[in-house]
């Protein structure tokens, strides 16, 4: 019934609604997690940044809210969430955090570079399981 409503509010989203005005104000984790990963694959940056400003995504201290907005920022080109996808990198050390991210802007050139770099920096605090996974990705 929970996810009935949140999908209720994607469609109402996607017809225009302003995202301040989604009926939001009792969700739970789950309830945002669902939303998020349900966003359109083609959403854009602009798109992003009126959700961003509505619920702040970018500086939730949910890592599990904050991993799957990033996930979709990467994707989405949204730049503004890119300084954060940083310090997460660089603080959160779980793979199951971690992973998605990496995958993500291993994409394409300008993503693996800043992947990279961020890499570089973040590595030596991670798990050697976790340092391992993302060696093998970014053929570091």
């Amino acid at each position: 019934t929970k996810f009935k409503t949140v999908e209720q509010a994607l469609f109402s989203w996607s017809k225009g609604t302003k995202p301040e005005l989604l009926p939001t104000k009792d969700w739970t984790c789950h309830e945002w997690l669902y939303f998020i990963r349900n966003l359109p694959g083609d959403i854009n940056a602009i798109e992003m940044e009126k959700l961003d400003n509505a619920f702040h995504f970018t500086t939730s201290g949910n890592s599990e809210v904050a991993a799957a907005w990033f996930v979709q920022a990467i994707n989405s080109n949204y730049k503004k969430a890119f300084p954060e996808i940083e310090t997460f990198l660089i603080n959160v050390g779980r793979r199951k955090f971690i992973l998605p991210l990496y995958k993500a802007l291993a994409k394409t050139e300008e993503g693996k570079k800043f992947a990279l770099e961020i890499y570089a920096k973040a590595r030596p605090n991670y798990h050697a399981v976790a340092a391992n996974t993302i060696d093998e990705l970014l053929q570091y």
